[in-house]
């Protein structure tokens, strides 16, 4: 890949993050309705983890893995001392969120329409 293709795969890839984070933001179904206990979110992390990295299972659907991430986020203040651990489940959300954001865009050929604009500087 040239790199002017590989600057323009970073772009994509970071308004992709971007569309992501304004999916979250606008989700009202990720709100928490139930303060979350550090055994409650122990129990959260591991057992999504395991279903986040787990190839053979079938991942819940985009609104509940909104969820997800929130839920991760709050447990972080939580319990403190596993920030990392609930940081690692929203990464692997937020990876999975992007990647079924991207095949969108290139299933419904929007890709390469989506690159020229942000290539024209159309953010």
């Amino acid at each position: 890949m040239s790199r002017d293709g590989g600057f323009l795969m970073r772009k994509a890839h970071k308004v992709l993050l971007l569309l992501f984070v304004v999916s979250l933001l606008a989700s009202s179904h990720a709100q928490v309705k139930y303060a979350s206990t550090v055994e409650q979110c122990r129990a959260d992390q591991r057992l999504w983890l395991d279903r986040l990295e787990t190839s053979t299972v079938i991942l819940p659907d985009y609104e509940t893995l909104t969820g997800w991430f929130h839920k991760m986020f709050e447990c972080k203040s939580v319990d403190p001392e596993n920030r990392r651990l609930y940081h690692n489940v929203m990464g692997e959300v937020d990876a999975d969120q992007v990647v079924r954001l991207e095949r969108f865009l290139r299933r419904h050929g929007l890709y390469d329409q989506f690159v020229a604009e942000d290539k024209a500087g159309n953010r």
